[in-house]
């Protein structure tokens, strides 16, 4: 179970890696077809800087946004309130009604309270309380079970509640700065890739020939082990095979396509 910053990193470094292993990948095998290395080496590190500085913006705005979003627009929902009101009603019911009420003595009379506190804030006509109090007299174990119910759900909401307001919390310390960066760094790590080869290979239809071996074998890597690390612990290995194939054929059509589609203006041009 990865921690909800290390998800986060690695959420945003994903986004950025995809991009940045498929664009220039595609981009490049599509130039290949023209012949020429260097065509292909300038373009793909302009297109790298390109990517990384706008795929980084748009992660920093984006996370920016959603930041001001929750810690602006985030109410408790009308189940929390009504909770919170009966919570809270249990200071402010007044000695007076629950002296009218009081029927019984000892343990009974803690059991009664507790009940009228809770229904106070619903705001019931007094023969409705009288009736729900005398159904709940009737059932077996009586006021202090339903004491005891309602002292039970409160505390678990409470603490539910807690638990939520302290995720929520740690879900905004997370900078936006630190998720443009980790946007644009996946994007330079995967754009890179396909690029490499075009340094050493002797000519241009070489580099693309491991341009290609290279960008298949991290495209399903890729996706096979994104599947693993974000996945929960039942996600099989058949599935992140799959996730592997599915990213591997994503990337091998977006190259198809940037080759078809050179091919085709160059003929017409030529």
């Amino acid at each position: 179970m990865v921690s909800h910053k290390l998800s986060r990193f690695l959420s945003d470094f994903t986004l950025g890696f995809s991009d940045g292993l498929t664009v220039p990948f595609a981009l490049t095998a599509g130039l290949s077809s023209l012949g020429r290395s260097e065509t292909v080496i300038y373009a793909g590190l302009a297109e790298i800087c390109a990517g990384c500085i706008s795929m980084g913006i748009g992660g920093y705005l984006a996370a920016r946004d959603s930041s001001h979003n929750d810690s602006s627009t985030v109410q408790p929902s009308p189940v929390d309130e009504e909770e919170q009101g009966m919570l809270s009603s249990a200071g402010r019911h007044s000695e007076d009604e629950i002296d009218d009420e009081k029927s019984l003595t000892g343990g009974a009379i803690d059991g009664e309270e507790t009940v009228l506190r809770y229904l106070q804030p619903l705001g019931l006509p007094e023969t409705t309380v009288a009736m729900v109090i005398g159904a709940v007299r009737s059932r077996p174990g009586g006021l202090s079970w339903a004491s005891e119910r309602i002292n039970g759900t409160q505390a678990s909401r409470l603490h539910a509640l807690v638990e939520i307001e302290n995720v929520d919390k740690s879900h905004l310390l997370i900078s936006p700065i630190f998720s443009g960066l980790s946007i644009a760094i996946g994007y330079l790590c995967g754009g890179i890739m396909p690029l490499l080869p075009y340094f050493f290979a002797s000519s241009v239809g070489h580099g693309l020939l491991w341009s290609i071996i290279v960008c298949l074998i991290a495209l399903f890597i890729f996706g096979a082990g994104k599947s693993w690390l974000l996945g929960d612990r039942k996600t099989s290995r058949t599935r992140c095979l799959w996730e592997g194939l599915q990213m591997t054929l994503f990337g091998c059509c977006a190259a198809g396509a940037a080759v078809l589609c050179v091919r085709l203006v160059d003929q017409k041009w030529t």
